[in-house]
């Protein structure tokens, strides 16, 4: 990897510490305000329909502009006051708005960090390089579980504080230090166009292509997977009384597997197998492991130990397989195309976290079962999807 890759893994590392700091102590707010675990997906809907409708924007905009590292920074002061809004916050009202500008603001981050490492490598280290920037952020968010968790351990208000003094500084960081990347984007020949239109017209042009099978397994992949979190978050919480600090804990046990999976399995496998196969079998593993959890009773037995151990390690792998294979395609609109990979991921949070906030306190093993589910679906749409037949021949003509 360039020194330039090398120095956004480390700006991202820190900006997803601090981002994922509000996570072990939100169910704690929802608690404490006497709120419906409903609440508590809405709460997490309104943040990725945000997402969903600014991602392509800040995409776009990036590459308009040709730069990556001013929609990493200056987007993150705006965060950093949402956050602060929200967790502050006492009315619902209030909540869902300061949700609402916390996802918008935050998706122009992990929107252009994509982009800038799809802007600096080629088909040969683009799936190392996406390997290693997600499991080094991987075990960021496990961090910044823990870290939230532990100040936030006594009175929940203090982690937003810690979070959002954390993104300013870090703001200020980016824009001073952090080099720009080599965007390569002819904007001579693109037409002014409405970005709501431009997001219309893209979806009508790749809808039919492989890369529109790509985005939708990234929408179902992206409902289970926080189908799965948003569960086990507020599970932890209401079923098995854990305060923060322990749920920190947990979540840095699983993102420590999750970055030993991603630094040396996902590219060898990928090296081997190919994005596509191990893909297609990381998915389902994931499923059956999830599923088996699901309906064990004593989840502290070996075998259950056993078959989480599994279970995080592939649950770890599916994001960067997924991301290259996308990056595969994307030509010289980089910044586009993981924001309409962003906006899909961020439908599927949408999706993921309401039907999981709904049944938790009525069915509270539900969005596990049903996330086992459509990650087995995952795996039968790669098996027998006849656009992705011949995606290693289209990703190299892309290239």
């Amino acid at each position: 990897m360039n020194k330039k890759i090398s120095y956004l893994i480390m700006v991202m590392f820190f900006m997803t510490v601090l981002a994922n700091m509000a996570h072990p102590v939100t169910p704690e707010l929802v608690v404490s305000l006497n709120m419906s675990s409903l609440m508590y997906g809405i709460m997490f809907a309104a943040m990725s329909v945000a997402s969903f409708t600014m991602s392509p924007i800040w995409g776009s905009l990036s590459d308009k502009y040709r730069t990556r590292k001013l929609f990493l920074s200056i987007p993150t002061i705006a965060y950093a006051l949402a956050q602060i809004g929200f967790g502050f916050s006492t009315n619902p009202i209030m909540i869902i708005i300061f949700r609402v500008l916390g996802g918008g603001f935050a998706s122009s981050m992990f929107t252009n960090a994509i982009a800038y490492i799809v802007d600096e490598t080629d088909s040969t280290n683009r799936s190392k390089a996406i390997a290693y920037y997600t499991a080094i952020t991987g075990f960021a968010i496990s961090l910044g579980y823990l870290l939230g968790g532990y100040i936030g351990a006594n009175n929940y208000h203090n982690a937003f504080v810690f979070q959002s003094i954390g993104l300013f500084i870090h703001s200020i960081i980016v824009y001073f230090f952090l080099p720009d990347s080599d965007v390569k984007f002819d904007n001579l020949n693109k037409k002014s166009t409405h970005f709501i239109l431009e997001f219309k017209d893209d979806v009508k042009k790749y809808l039919p292509t492989s890369l529109g099978s790509l985005l939708l397994l990234v929408l179902l992949t992206s409902f289970s997977y926080i189908a799965y979190t948003t569960g086990i978050n507020y599970f932890l919480k209401r079923y098995l009384d854990l305060n923060p600090l322990q749920i920190g804990y947990y979540m840095a046990l699983t993102g420590i597997v999750g970055m030993i999976a991603n630094i040396y399995l996902t590219p060898r496998v990928s090296q081997r197998y190919g994005d596509k196969a191990s893909l297609k079998y990381v998915l389902l593993a994931t499923g059956v492991t999830l599923i088996i959890l699901s309906f064990v009773d004593n989840l502290f037995s070996i075998f259950s130990i056993i078959v989480f151990l599994i279970f995080i390690f592939v649950i770890s792998m599916f994001r960067p397989l997924l991301q290259t294979m996308i990056s595969n395609l994307s030509k010289e609109e980089h910044g586009k195309i993981m924001g309409l990979q962003n906006s899909a991921n961020s439908v599927g949070m949408v999706g993921g976290s309401l039907f999981a906030g709904a049944l938790l306190d009525i069915y509270p093993k539900m969005p596990f079962v049903m996330s086992a589910i459509i990650f087995i679906l995952s795996y039968f749409i790669i098996l027998f999807s006849r656009k992705l037949k011949g995606f290693t021949a289209l990703s190299k003509i892309a290239e």
